[in-house]
């Protein structure tokens, strides 16, 4: 379960996992070796997430499909044979009352992970970022590339903390683009979208018998250029590669959407160090300003 994953993504991306097992090797025995990255409460326990991971969607979703499953707290085999009719997609529902992990549209809140941040006035170092990230070294979680900028998941100015869970390590070149915003579980859904986005980055220095496995695996090697496009042309790329916006809401864009939108930029968004609003940030103000307008 990568930092950048919420219960949903997580879920949702170990049962394609699943899928892609039993499409590739039918009916072999799968054994799922579950993991943890960051994902801490403010009492160094699992969050939330992680909790709900482990204790209810494993062991009662997923392990019928397995043979054995190994997670941080236990390990399970199942005591049935393995159930090989893996389900298409999930459809996650919550109690009456909770929202989930969704962000609160209406209210534009400042959301952060840490539910009690502490009174740190200065930022850790790089090192206990790493630790808390359970990486070996601090280099950019995209690409990792080194060195590693400490990221704001929350700028200090919307409300952001300097606790350990508040930061992020990306690079020069990822801290710039990665969004200014009061919404940390669409920052790691960002962060998720661009190690996807520039994934053969991470192979570039890599020794060519590694790529040539990589390559037998399906696995891109090499940095995917991207033309240059104009700033709106960003955004529009961001919305349809993060957000899933097909034509037609680009088609509907009405002028509703603009003032929701601006009302967004101005409540929700930062700009960070001075540099003026980015494309990430500019995406995620329409995203939030569509939703608004939906509920409504």
């Amino acid at each position: 379960m990568a930092v950048y994953e919420n219960f949903e993504r997580c879920a949702q991306r170990i049962l394609e996992v699943l899928g892609m097992a039993q499409k590739s090797n039918p009916g072999a025995p799968r054994r799922l070796l579950f993991r943890v990255q960051g994902h801490r409460n403010s009492e160094g326990g699992y969050d939330h997430d992680s909790w709900e991971m482990m204790r209810h969607f494993l062991p009662k979703i997923i392990l019928p499909h397995l043979t054995e499953l190994i997670t941080p707290m236990y390990e399970a085999r199942n005591p049935e044979k393995q159930n090989d009719l893996i389900p298409d997609g999930l459809k996650i529902g919550y109690p009456e009352g909770e929202k989930g992990f969704w962000y609160d549209v209406e209210l534009l809140p400042l959301r952060v992970r840490e539910t009690r941040p502490g009174d740190r006035k200065t930022p850790p170092s790089r090192q206990a970022i790493a630790n808390y990230l359970g990486m070996s070294e601090a280099c950019c979680l995209v690409c990792w590339s080194t060195p590693a900028d400490r990221a704001h998941v929350v700028p200090n100015s919307l409300g952001g903390s300097m606790d350990v869970r508040n930061f992020a390590l990306l690079c020069d070149r990822h801290h710039k683009q990665a969004p200014d915003i009061a919404d940390a579980e669409a920052f790691w859904a960002w962060v998720d979208y661009a190690e996807i986005r520039d994934s053969g980055s991470k192979w570039v220095k890599a020794p060519e018998d590694l790529k040539g496995w990589l390559h037998t695996q399906g696995v891109s090697t090499e940095m995917k250029s991207r033309e240059e496009l104009e700033f709106l042309a960003e955004v529009k790329f961001e919305l349809r590669h993060l957000y899933g916006w097909p034509e037609a809401d680009f088609l509907s864009a009405s002028w509703d959407l603009t003032e929701e939108y601006h009302r967004v930029l101005d409540a929700a968004t930062g700009k960070h160090f001075g540099v003026e609003k980015k494309v990430a940030t500019h995406a995620w103000a329409y995203q939030i300003a569509k939703q608004r307008l939906a509920l409504r």
